[in-house]
């Protein structure tokens, strides 16, 4: 049977038709790609308008059922919250990520008393629930920091600061067989085997409701290890401590080195870096934040007016961010355990989330990116959620009737 759009008499599609459109529409760069790519690859001419406007409506009807599911878990007893859906087999081991992507929105278009000095660039938020596997270690594995971390540009590309050695490893890698090797043996990080993707513009407090709702549906609360990782931003941390406290929170390693990088470039010393790098490696934080004070108390404390780039700003960073997560950064506890170091994971999933919605020449409205941002991540998900969906609309197409799920 064909779906009616809403958009006039010439609207008519078929379910096939549609689920191409909402697809193109979702992943393509743009809606004129996804004219082009429907034109030439399907042999289907429908105009770029009519391809956007078919995204706004499924995409504002997985909205709705989000939300819908959203409130139902809200109405959950903690103790079942707790527990996690019975419906699917809990991971071995269950890695909550999240990261922050950018995107354009207009929300004041046309309007005279839109805020002074407000751009169009807004923040979206992206979750990864990631099921791993991974086997427990009696002692750290890898007690010794590898020597392509104490030479990286991957830590110095998130220190901002210019390459100066060489890279011996792919930057999302940990160390292998090829680089380290102990009496005690390697660590191993966790193997993936499967992803779930959530993106949305609210606000982060309706984000983590978000996030905590998926995690229930595939029920990692009854994960046999829970893991959450994340860079140091903090509303990150308030999601994990009201959401996931029974999660291990495990700040990510590269930005962590980072702030060691940044402020012993700093100091102008450049034997300090490989120093703090392996005591934040081997969990000694705390010997890290000793020099820094000492190191603060010679330079001095940064002024009101100090630019980022002053060495007493960038030492103080660096000591203020350690002080604040110290307790996320036992990473020999985290490999003996066989949980991630880093938020890689997270990160590659905002660049695909991106790729449909950043761009200078893109500007989206409240409600279309809301549904843009719901099913491409739909898309990204390998639970694919969209095909029980289709079943649903269709359903609900026919008059046929059909039930909404929590789990």
């Amino acid at each position: 049977m064909a779906a009616s759009l809403g958009l006039g008499a010439r609207s008519t599609v078929t379910p096939s038709v549609l689920r191409k459109m909402v697809w193109a529409g979702s992943n393509l760069g743009s809606y004129a790609a996804a004219e082009e790519a429907l034109r030439e690859l399907v042999g289907v001419s429908i105009s770029a308008g009519r391809i956007r406007r078919a995204g706004e409506q499924i995409g504002a009807e997985r909205v709705a059922e989000r939300n819908l599911a959203v409130e139902r878990f809200k109405e959950l007893a903690i103790p079942q919250q707790g527990v996690g859906s019975r419906a699917v087999e809990p991971p071995q081991i269950g890695v909550i990520s999240l990261d922050g992507g950018r995107y354009q929105r207009r929300d004041h278009f046309g309007q005279q008393d839109r805020p002074p000095g407000q751009n169009h660039w807004r923040e979206d938020k992206v979750g990864c629930l990631l099921s791993m596997t991974g086997g427990v270690q009696e002692s750290d594995p890898t007690p010794e920091l590898p020597e392509w971390l104490a030479t990286s540009s991957a830590v110095a590309e998130l220190g901002k600061l210019p390459e100066k050695t060489a890279v011996f490893q792919p930057t999302d890698a940990l160390p292998g067989p090829s680089s380290q090797t102990t009496d005690q043996g390697l660590y191993e990080p966790p193997k993936l085997v499967s992803r779930e993707v959530l993106a949305s513009g609210k606000d982060a407090e309706s984000f983590g409701w978000q996030l905590a709702c998926r995690a229930w549906q595939r029920a990692f609360p009854r994960a046999g290890r829970l893991a959450f990782v994340a860079d140091g931003a903090h509303e990150n941390w308030t999601i994990q401590q009201k959401h996931f406290g029974r999660a291990t929170p495990i700040l990510d390693l590269m930005h962590a080195l980072s702030y060691a990088y940044a402020a012993a470039e700093a100091t102008g010393d450049q034997t300090a870096y490989p120093g703090w790098a392996r005591w934040i490696w081997q969990g000694e934080v705390d010997r890290v934040i000793g020099v820094l004070h000492d190191v603060q108390r010679q330079i001095g404390k940064p002024p009101a007016e100090a630019s980022p780039n002053d060495p007493r700003e960038q030492v103080h960073r660096a000591l203020v961010y350690y002080q604040n997560h110290r307790s996320r950064m036992n990473y020999p506890a985290y490999r003996r355990l066989g949980l991630p170091l880093t938020s890689s994971h997270i990160e590659s999933t905002v660049k695909q989330i991106n790729r449909r919605v950043k761009g200078s020449e893109k500007f989206w409205s409240r409600p279309t990116s809301e549904g843009v941002l719901q099913l491409r991540s739909d898309y990204l998900s390998d639970s694919a959620p969209l095909v029980s969906f289709w079943l649903r609309h269709q359903a609900r197409q026919t008059g046929v009737n059909t039930y909404a799920q929590v789990a």
